[in-house]
């Protein structure tokens, strides 16, 4: 996944469906970046473990781990560009050394969301992305979100997951695959 985590300025419930939607956002602001002379690297095959904090529930970090390979990423890049296209007036990204640098107005219904992120690499195996939105009209009682997500990949995925498979905080497991096909 080329990452999931732009969105980390959108709030994120523990909810599958509120994790999908951060990722399918994460995706919309990283799907231009191959236009750039620089681009976010592969991240390695493997399992990940993805840390949020922030949001709603801004004083709880949130745990979950997704099994990762480049067919992944490659579908969530489409998704994301997809998504871009329908729900953002604007997406400007820039790179700077390691970091990704992205500024997006998107609307979400009747609501215009407008983010700042930047997400840091560590090579292919690690990342780091603070994020912040400002909401108006306000999107769930709430005007502005700040939050962050750290990923790492921490080896192979375990015996019997496929490739999207997103372990949720609660133990549940859901495809991401299966989930953004159209």
């Amino acid at each position: 996944m080329r990452t999931s985590h732009p969105a980390s300025a959108a709030p994120a419930s523990a909810s599958g469906a509120g994790l999908v939607i951060a990722l399918a956002i994460a995706c919309a602001a990283l799907a231009g970046a191959d236009a750039y002379a620089a681009e976010p690297p592969v991240l390695k095959s493997g399992l990940w473990e993805l840390s949020r904090s922030g949001g709603a529930q801004s004083d709880t970090k949130r745990v979950t781990t997704m099994c990762l390979d480049e067919s992944v990423q490659a579908q969530m890049r489409e998704f994301g560009l997809g998504m871009a296209k329908e729900l953002c007036s604007k997406s400007d990204r820039r790179f700077e050394g390691n970091r990704l640098i992205i500024d997006a107005v998107c609307k979400l219904g009747e609501t215009t969301m407008t983010t700042h992120s930047v997400m840091t690499f560590s090579g292919n195996t690690a990342y780091h992305t603070d994020g912040t939105a400002t909401y108006d009209p306000p999107i769930m009682n709430m005007t502005e979100a700040k939050s962050s997500i750290d990923g790492k990949w921490v080896g192979d995925c375990k015996p019997g997951q496929q490739p999207g498979d997103i372990t949720l905080e609660s133990g549940q497991t859901i495809n991401i695959k299966s989930m953004i096909r159209k």
